[in-house]
């Protein structure tokens, strides 16, 4: 092998996709055996503990519980509705939950929605990687190591599904692409509609890809003008099927999520933007609780790739090697929020990282060979070990909130607040608390109180649009469609105007539920109010009755 064989013409790769496959197919067999270890291990957090520390999952992982029958309890009915209407995008979950919902309960459904995120994407890359380059390989086990990202514990599990069924399909159109061009058309369009309904970021993804193999393995292209405009036809001509459900859905669907008399424009946000932030920002899906654990993994990839590629040891799919750099650099412009929704910007760095792991191919030459494949399943085991904890570590955490929630009664409304904290005390935060230096793990703790003593809380997922779920009046009052706990140094400001349920707080509520209260600042304790009073403290978790003024 005497240069990279991104250099070599199309026809050329084509040779190359499984050299020698009478030899590997014992070896390909081998990393079989440790891309399903490398699964099942990767399963080992999500089944050892009930309530993980991830952003949102709480949240969801309620909702899932209403659509699945949790909604006939007396206080949910009164809570809440269940809408179909109005949700057509982002519910992958959602329809899956609801449907498995008729012959399994959500201790099952729960788990499997956080495995079918976790491992998705890295099935997805290890199939497309196949199916470029010719059998399986312990670049895939290895790629296992990306299944853990911020992200994934961000709790976006509908995106985290989508992008790997992206992967899917886009390695099942490589076995139809040619197929008559009519069934491929009507195969894209179809496979579209289902990640349109899984998640749009999903069907950006898959359209990424369809456009990234559509232009080829080679380099060729970009160095000769009459290959670049074959291979730009090519492109249009692969993606065109996406926009048929697009246009069908935005035509004839129920209205965008999102506010209402707001234009795209007007509805987008930066977030303090900077060089440091945009860095951070691509690292986003090698980032998990620690960044100094983590950089040791990202060097690990870095070096394999840098070492193969010096000893003239790496193959590439130039197309989405393309596209990785493309997403990339389109994700350093991208809005911290559109419409309502948030982390829009650490979505392309997700679709970055997969698209240049399933066009990579390093191999190894000699003693190597024999021993690549274990030591690469322990470099993926120890991440996951570090995941498992992490996630037991914190799920003293959960014990806490749970123990106070025992003294709520049924029906109740709580507020959640967080203590208020400096950047200095929010980094000294236990592991886990925090993920990807982003955002609290514990953020949606508080959906536990309708899950666990029939509460009402006021930012369970409702987002029209997005959820299939809605507030019933008068509850809607005292409700937003997403949020976060309150800092508790705001409950003395009048802050109505951009949180609109803390209006007459002190009578629409019945308990204060304060998490984080193990850390409270020095420089932002815990008001002090005549009618609050506390009722439970178990550390991170603290509980406060407020008690209603009479002529109210």
């Amino acid at each position: 092998m005497n240069a990279v064989k991104s250099d070599l013409t199309e026809d050329e790769q084509a040779n190359l996709v499984a050299p020698n496959q009478a030899d590997c197919r014992r070896e390909s067999l081998r990393a079989v055996a440790f891309i399903v270890l490398a699964a099942l291990i990767s399963l080992i957090p999500v089944l050892s503990v009930r309530f993980p520390p991830m952003t949102d999952y709480a949240n969801h992982y309620v909702r899932l519980w209403l659509l699945t029958g949790g909604i006939n309890r007396p206080h949910m009915a009164d809570f809440y509705q269940i809408d179909w209407n109005v949700a057509w995008t982002n519910i992958a979950i959602d329809l899956m939950a609801f449907v498995l919902g008729k012959v399994a309960g959500i201790g099952i459904i729960g788990p499997l929605m956080l495995g079918l995120a976790l491992l998705l994407p890295s099935l997805g890359v290890a199939l497309l990687n196949r199916k470029l380059f010719g059998g399986f390989h312990w670049w895939q086990v290895l790629c296992f190591v990306l299944a853990w990202n911020s992200v994934f514990l961000f709790g976006f599990l509908s995106f985290s599904i989508s992008l790997g069924l992206a992967l899917i399909f886009a390695y099942a159109d490589e076995h139809l692409k040619s197929r008559n061009p009519a069934l491929v058309f009507g195969v894209r369009a179809v496979l579209s509609a289902i990640l349109l309904v899984a998640h749009p970021f999903g069907l950006l993804f898959y359209t990424a890809l369809l456009a990234a193999l559509a232009f080829g393995p080679s380099i060729a292209p970009l160095r000769q003008r009459k290959m670049f405009f074959a291979a730009v036809l090519r492109v249009l001509v692969a993606v065109a099927p996406v926009f048929l459900p697009l246009v069908i859905f935005l035509l004839f669907g129920p209205s965008l999520p999102g506010q209402k008399n707001v234009s795209l424009f007007e509805s987008m946000y930066w977030d303090n933007p900077s060089l440091i932030r945009s860095f951070m920002m691509l690292l986003t899906y090698f980032r998990t609780y620690d960044i100094r654990i983590d950089m040791i993994y990202l060097l690990l990839l870095l070096v394999v790739v840098r070492e193969t590629i010096r000893r003239n040891l790496m193959r590439l799919h130039w197309g989405l090697i393309l596209a990785s750099i493309v997403l990339g650099l389109l994700s350093l412009v991208m809005p911290t929020q559109v419409f309502d929704t948030g982390g829009i910007d650490v979505r392309l760095p997700c679709m970055m990282a997969l698209a240049a792991a399933a066009g990579l191919r390093p191999d190894v030459r000699g003693r190597l060979q024999l021993i690549i494949l274990p030591v690469v399943f322990l470099v993926v085991a120890s991440r996951t070990a570090f995941i498992e904890y992490v996630w037991l570590q914190r799920s003293a955490d959960v014990a806490s909130v749970e123990r106070v929630l025992d003294h709520v009664e049924p029906g109740a409304a709580i507020l959640p607040a967080q203590t208020s904290l400096d950047t200095a005390e929010f980094q000294k935060m236990p592991v886990g608390r925090s993920v990807g230096g982003m955002f609290p793990s514990f953020l949606h703790y508080p959906a536990l109180a309708s899950l666990e003593r029939d509460a009402f809380m006021p930012y369970l997922f409702t987002a029209a649009g997005k959820q299939p779920l809605r507030v019933r009046e008068p509850w809607r009052a005292i409700s937003v469609p997403e949020g976060a706990p309150v800092p508790s140094r705001l409950l003395d400001m009048d802050v109505a105007d951009y949180l609109p349920y803390m209006a007459d707080w002190k009578n629409r509520f019945d308990y204060i539920l304060l998490l984080n209260a193990d850390m409270e600042s020095s420089s932002y304790p815990m008001p002090t109010f005549d009618t609050v009073h506390i009722v439970a403290d178990e550390g991170f978790a603290r509980l406060y009755r407020i008690d209603h003024d009479a002529s109210h």
